[in-house]
């Protein structure tokens, strides 16, 4: 109950910060209904219609929160400048409320670069390449494999941007594909393209091996498991695969609370060789303690997505995104190739990581 409470006061102190300068500027103390009915109703339509899964206003509820995000954020600054200005007694919000033409023409102007620039970071892929570091490769071979993960494969993200990032790690002359789970954004039945045949067209030596997140449990795990199968998709629930002497561990998501933990996982595994454990959730990096575990692979996070998200999820996470070493163990966390529900990036990028 105290958690809830708190999640609902840092929701309702912002949205009450803009209700107080759209009243400021306009003079109306309406603002404080009209502000939190046009902030919460979306939500609670997206509630009662959840189970209907309705891609249309799942598309509205995307672009309205990525708007409604940066309205919320420039009101907040607008509001500490003017309360820096009111220490000097001037009055910013009355000089606002003065010039509301160019007032609004910065703000569509502002929301408009933003939205570009969240597009294109959305829709471009970001390749990077990494060398496995030499003091975790204990055998001649050479293997080159690529880390996906999030996809969130629905009815609006299709597989127009699947079938891109496929090509682009053909190209790289990728030989193994790990995804690391959030492959759909819920049910399979909300997928619309044909994801097989393009999975089909594409040959990778080793195929592919995913494990599951948070997201496909939401969308009922036992049909997404099957749907994913029937794609030709190795699924890796607590188990192990040992592909070119290298040993990959992947991980159920922390959504099962009978998974099994990194300990028991790793008992039986060789200890000669470099063992990559794949885990949805960088949460689990926690475990990690003494385990021999050299490369640790996670998503999940989306790197905040947007800014500034992406602060709030670099408290939370020992690693939120990118590279970073923990006690003798590379980690390294996408941040994404699809997004939730939200087409939009500031802050990050829609990534493929590539490992030789």
């Amino acid at each position: 109950m105290i958690w809830i409470l708190q999640r609902l006061l840092l929701l309702i102190l912002p949205i009450l910060g803009v209700a107080y300068i759209f009243y400021k500027i306009y003079g109306s103390l309406w603002y404080f209904l009209f502000i939190p009915i046009f902030t919460f109703l979306p939500f609670v339509l997206f509630y009662f219609y959840r189970n209907k899964r309705s891609v249309s206003l799942e598309v509205f509820l995307g672009h309205y929160l990525f708007y409604l995000n940066y309205i919320v954020f420039g009101a907040l600054i607008l509001l500490s400048i003017a309360l820096i200005f009111k220490m000097f007694s001037i009055d910013i919000l009355k000089e606002v409320s003065y010039r509301k033409t160019s007032f609004h023409i910065f703000i569509i102007f502002s929301l408009g670069i933003l939205s570009i620039l969240g597009y294109k970071n959305f829709k471009n892929i970001s390749v990077e390449n990494y060398e496995t570091p030499k003091e975790i490769i204990r055998n001649e071979k050479n293997l080159k494999f690529v880390f996906i993960s999030d996809v969130h494969l629905n009815g609006k993200f299709d597989g127009s941007k699947l079938k891109t990032a496929f090509e682009k790690m053909k190209n790289e002359d990728v030989e193994l594909v790990l995804i690391g789970g959030d492959f759909l954004d819920n049910s399979y039945k909300s997928v619309t393209d044909d994801i097989k045949s393009i999975i089909d067209e594409t040959n990778f030596k080793h195929g592919i091996y995913l494990v599951l997140g948070n997201h496909e449990y939401y969308g009922g795990i036992e049909g997404n498991i099957e749907y994913i199968k029937n794609l030709g998709i190795n699924i890796l629930r607590d188990e192990i695969v040992e592909i070119e002497g290298i040993t990959i561990v992947g991980r159920d998501d922390r959504y099962n609370k009978k998974r099994k933990s990194l300990d028991e996982l790793l008992k039986n595994v060789d200890k000669k060789s470099s063992v990559i454990v794949v885990d949805h959730n960088p949460q689990s990096l926690k475990e990690l303690g003494n385990e021999k575990v050299d490369l640790y692979l996670s998503g999940h996070t989306h790197k905040g997505q947007l800014f500034p998200f992406n602060l709030v999820v670099d408290y939370m996470y020992e690693n939120s995104g990118g590279y970073r070493k923990i006690g003798e163990t590379h980690t390294y966390v996408s941040s994404g190739l699809g997004t939730w529900m939200i087409p939009y990036r500031i802050g990050s990028s829609s990534q493929i990581m590539i490992f030789k």
